[in-house]
């Protein structure tokens, strides 16, 4: 008798420690969770020995139930917490959280049956091993039970809101749209999934209750019936080719959607999705460029360890340049800019991604030899990358002045200091504007081009990198396209015919980097711009994104040539040819020796000064041959 006393009150004191422990390690959110467990496990063992006995049992068996009853909750509360049971939200219960409800019961199931059948004989007699199949039984389905009728009722709660729906159409494999669709079920955001498409299933047939359509050369008219306010583009749907091709559809059926991709193919596979994996598809997205390929190991030899500075640090180009530099682990990054909220965003940016890295932001004038000369000297720099320019056509037209000073004097000042202060390289970002130019931007960058290869050879080297627009650049049309489609049109095109090269940012950078490592003193390296893009078609398909449609929502309205703008460009001139490199899309331009009139910078200072655009066009002309002023709007 004292032996089972001594049991008795070891227990209950067990049982208090438990308690506490429990109460320490739930917080209040989960507080609810643990109290409607621990009624759900407390029902769940009495139900279990009420259907054993048939609602009907001697003494010794209630004396035996009273004693266990407060052993099983607690050690079932501890085994679930540890089982992390409590953690799941209900709303969002998967197979996993059921196999963890399960394996949970059966840990305590078994514990519960060694401590029940050890003390069996002096402290819990009679007890019916039965009672243990059956309280893991009805415990298992009662704990997971009332999950999954919590995701029910919420799923059947949202389908029923049809007004706050997201009418979505899925085009992918069987394997993507059933992890996509896994995805949603769990409640993922406010969308209704309406129906598959894939050429390779069979329409009729479906995929986790939702029903296959048809074919993918359907998709418009689908969208069109169903009124489809979405279409999610998953592999192998996601290609710029089935993008384009899904567009032309919809504009032919008049149907506005808004098209959305997960770019992530392994996140599908794995089924981890969500919604932050989601993204709108891009005009990126449908250039149809191949992934370049480059080897980075010269780019990392190149630039680790040395002292690099970035004119035009805060523009579109020059803040990509700064990022990708500081990955490769410079000893220092100069950052020099005449704009002061560009040089503090992009050096703010920058110094949260690289605590380490010495990051010197000075705001200069690139036409300043002082500003010049004190950025360069007072840091020791190897290398700058010279990206400060002004840039957009038609305002550099109402402006010479400023493009002479900037793109010419400017750069002839920042490479007069390279030289004076021995600085080991500098490459220079030009543009297909600079060749056969009808614009004073683009003279202006050719002109600098000749004064940084036509330079008396000392030890400082110069490369020239030429490429075309890169998308959402500062003076990208792609930025003004968007803005005016938020404002609800027009969306203005200064011809249908006008045509450019784009490339992405990132990519131009890359290969700007890669070129400006690989390339030999006084080279022009020409990057591979594509096919190019007609400016009009582009218009619609930013309109058609958005999901709109042209004509009907957003109004398209050409405006005419503006001043210095060419429908066309070129990346080389009659007088040089291309020479491929070993690296992917990087180009050699090989120039014919002619006889070229010597640029004179104090006329071009003279003429800049006093602002005579005839004389400084005259001048442009005559270091320019194949200029092509007079073809300009």
């Amino acid at each position: 008798m004292t032996k089972s006393k001594g049991n008795l009150s070891f227990i209950v004191w067990l049982n208090s420690q438990l308690e506490e422990l429990v109460v320490r390690l739930f917080p209040a959110k989960t507080f609810f969770v643990f109290i409607t467990s621990a009624f759900t496990i407390a029902i769940s063992f009495l139900l279990a020995f009420y259907l054993r006995f048939e609602f009907q049992f001697p003494v010794n068996e209630i004396i035996s139930l009273e004693r266990a009853l407060p052993l099983v909750i607690v050690l079932k509360l501890v085994v679930f917490y540890l089982f992390k049971i409590y953690s799941g939200m209900w709303r969002y219960v998967s197979i996993h959280d059921l196999m963890q409800i399960f394996l949970a019961n059966i840990v305590s199931t078994v514990l519960l049956f060694i401590i029940i059948m050890t003390w069996r004989q002096e402290y819990f007699i009679g007890f019916s091993r039965s009672i243990f199949i059956l309280d893991f039984l009805i415990c298992f389905f009662a704990i997971s039970g009332k999950r999954v009728l919590s995701r029910v009722i919420r799923e059947a709660a949202a389908k029923g809101r049809k007004d706050e729906t997201i009418k979505t159409l899925i085009l992918g494999s069987s394997g993507s749209c059933n992890s996509v669709i896994q995805a949603f079920s769990s409640g993922w955001g406010n969308r209704h999934i309406i129906g598959i498409i894939d050429k390779d299933l069979n329409p009729g047939v479906s995929i986790r209750g939702i029903p296959v359509l048809g074919d993918p050369d359907k998709t418009g008219s689908f969208a069109r019936k169903l009124k489809i306010s979405e279409i999610l583009l998953l592999p192998p749907y996601s290609n710029p080719s089935t993008i384009r091709e899904i567009m032309n559809q919809l504009d032919e059926e008049g149907a506005s959607c808004t098209l959305r991709m997960v770019p992530v193919y392994a996140d599908i596979a794995a089924g981890k999705i969500n919604v932050s994996h989601l993204k709108n598809v891009e005009i990126e997205d449908l250039l149809g460029r191949k992934p370049v390929k480059l080897d980075r190991t010269d780019v990392a030899e190149f630039v680790k360890g040395k002292k690099i500075m970035i004119t035009g640090a805060g523009g579109s180009i020059g803040s990509e340049l700064c990022r990708q530099l500081a990955a490769y682990n410079p000893e220092r990054l100069v950052l020099f800019d005449l704009s002061e909220f560009n040089l503090y965003d992009v050096s703010r940016k920058l110094r949260n991604m690289h605590p380490s890295l010495k990051i010197i932001s000075i705001i200069g004038d690139v036409r300043s030899s002082d500003d010049v000369a004190g950025a360069i000297a007072s840091n020791g720099i190897d290398v700058v990358y010279h990206a400060a320019a002004y840039k957009h056509v038609p305002l550099m037209e109402e402006n010479p002045q400023m493009a002479l000073g900037t793109n010419i004097i400017g750069s002839s000042v920042l490479f007069g200091e390279c030289e004076k202060n021995n600085v080991k390289r500098i490459v220079m970002i030009s543009t297909d504007k600079a060749i056969c130019p009808t614009s004073i931007m683009g003279a202006t960058k050719r002109i600098a081009e000749r004064i940084c290869l036509e330079r008396p050879k000392k030890s400082t080297e110069f490369i020239v990198v030429r490429f075309g627009n890169v998308l959402d650049s500062s003076g990208s049309v792609i930025p003004l396209f968007k803005q005016q489609i938020k404002e609800g049109g027009p969306v203005t095109v200064t011809s249908k015919d006008v045509v450019r090269y784009f490339m992405s940012i990132p990519e131009a950078v890359d290969l700007v980097l890669q070129a400006g490592t690989i390339g030999n003193d006084r080279d022009i390296m020409v990057l591979e711009m594509g096919e190019q893009i007609k400016i009009y078609d582009m218009a619609r398909k930013l309109i058609e994104l958005s999901g709109l449609v042209p004509g009907r929502d957003i109004e398209i309205k050409i405006t005419g040539l503006r001043p210095g703008e060419k429908e066309y460009e070129e990346l080389l001139t009659d007088g040089e040819k291309v020479q491929r490199t070993p690296f992917d899309r990087i180009y050699v331009a090989r120039k014919q020796e002619i006889k070229q009139v010597p640029v004179d910078l104090e006329k071009i200072r003279e003429l800049a000064r006093k602002n005579d655009i005839k004389g400084i066009k005259d001048l442009l002309r005559s270091y320019i041959p194949e200029n092509k002023f007079d073809e300009a709007a």
